[in-house]
């Protein structure tokens, strides 16, 4: 299973995706692939942002419990002991140019490209989410009434842009293991007590 650093790991395994299909598609000088959070989204392509044009970024806007399998998980957790939280990263994919074709086609490819790799798996997860074997993520669309969307754009200083709604699941992350204790053994040897 996951360990604690599974959640940037996703993040990291979506951008080295993408980062490799435009590299594939545009050429040796594609849009740069970054992946952001709020204040790098109120200060676009002003000296020292992380964005400048052209680029795509990702943004995990929100974590949510998968309701669905988290009852497995407990049930998992009840026989050796160490929880599990099934969790669902939601992100903001926005494409960023002057132009408005330009963000379109990097939308467009992006779009394609996580349509088509929508499976994270094996050497497409980054390895420093410690993850097991047979453990996969799946990325798919998802929806947002625009009205929702508008009232965080208007959260932040960044004019509303073009953005893809995904969802990455079902990423479980695995507690410590438990502490057991060890047992002491009691020996009698000829009137003395040793432990």
């Amino acid at each position: 299973m996951a360990g604690y650093k599974a959640l940037a790991s996703v993040e990291r395994s979506v951008k080295a995706l993408l980062e490799r299909r435009l590299r594939a598609e545009l050429g040796p000088n594609p849009p740069e692939v970054v992946l952001v959070g709020t204040a790098d989204l109120d200060k676009v392509n002003t000296a020292g942002s992380v964005i400048t044009f052209p680029a795509v970024s990702v943004f995990c806007y929100r974590l949510s419990v998968d309701r669905e399998t988290r009852p497995l998980w407990s049930s998992v957790a009840s026989v050796d002991g160490r929880p599990r939280l099934p969790l669902r990263m939601h992100l903001l994919v926005t494409a960023w140019d002057k132009f408005v074709e330009s963000e379109l086609e990097m939308l467009g490819l992006v779009a394609r490209t996580l349509e088509t790799d929508s499976i994270l798996a094996g050497p497409l997860l980054d390895a420093s989410g410690e993850w097991g074997a047979d453990e996969t993520v799946e990325v798919v669309p998802e929806d947002m009434a625009l009205e929702s969307m508008s009232e965080a754009f208007q959260a932040l200083t960044a004019d509303f842009r073009l953005y893809l709604l995904y969802q990455a699941r079902v990423v479980v992350i695995e507690g410590a293991a438990p502490v057991t204790e060890q047992r002491v053994a009691t020996v009698e040897l000829a009137g003395t007590v040793e432990r």
